[in-house]
């Protein structure tokens, strides 16, 4: 009992976040053969250890260092993917005149509060337009598309062109979930719950049908694009 225990605590300590201080130098850094190390106080800058050779870098403008990736993996990601701590900063952002960093998701100008789904993507510092997927917004919170009742700057009703009616609720005060079709769409239907519409698209071989207000079979459906 005492080993599994014993590696068991090895195991995760092997796995925690491996932290060196803020300009520390040399190659005595590398207790691994091949491994990154995240550099204490920042959010972008780490020590890439290859064959016990230790390598100082900073991701790109825009980035954050991904704690738990595994050498060789790419170490840098945008923030919606890769977390910088309370403490931590990132480098000095080198802005344009249309991004706030070099890489990164940011709202868009075009976007208004009823048509919610672009965004702007930024690479090398240059912008470029977006949209999100059909019946997704972007959230400028978290810069992700998100379903249009979480984002706060968009009109989920305007944005989506449907109001679910008032909810109804069980006997046990669990809300019902109930579908409705799209005129001229085979495949995509809204889906309300407790009085919050999301439009949903049924895998492909089914399609949506407005007499059981369900996906089934495809080719049990009767329907025609328009």
């Amino acid at each position: 009992m005492f080993f599994f225990a014993t590696f068991a605590l090895l195991a995760a300590v092997s796995n925690a976040v491996q932290v060196v201080p803020y300009g520390a130098v040399g190659d005595e850094v590398c207790k691994e053969y091949n491994t990154y190390y995240k550099i204490q106080g920042s959010c972008d800058s780490y020590v890439e250890c290859n064959a016990y050779k230790a390598t100082y870098k900073t991701c790109p403008d825009g980035l954050y260092f991904m704690r738990d990736v595994q050498w060789p993996t790419y170490p840098c990601a945008y923030p919606s993917d890769a977390q910088c701590e309370y403490n931590d900063q990132p480098q000095r952002a080198v802005s344009t005149a249309d991004c706030k960093t070099q890489y990164g998701f940011f709202a868009s100008p075009l976007a208004t509060r009823s048509d919610c789904g672009k965004y702007r993507m930024c690479v090398e510092g240059k912008a470029f337009e977006m949209e999100c997927a059909m019946g997704l917004a972007f959230n400028p919170e978290t810069g992700r598309c998100d379903w249009p009742d979480l984002v706060p700057s968009c009109s989920a009703e305007e944005f989506l062109g449907f109001k679910c009616p008032p909810a109804t609720y069980d006997e046990f005060g669990k809300a019902y979930v109930v579908n409705f079709s799209i005129q001229g769409s085979c495949h995509y239907f809204f889906s309300c719950m407790e009085g919050v519409a999301r439009l949903l698209v049924c895998d492909r071989g089914f399609a949506f049908d407005a007499s059981v207000n369900r996906c089934v079979d495809a080719t049990k459906v009767q329907c025609q694009e328009g």
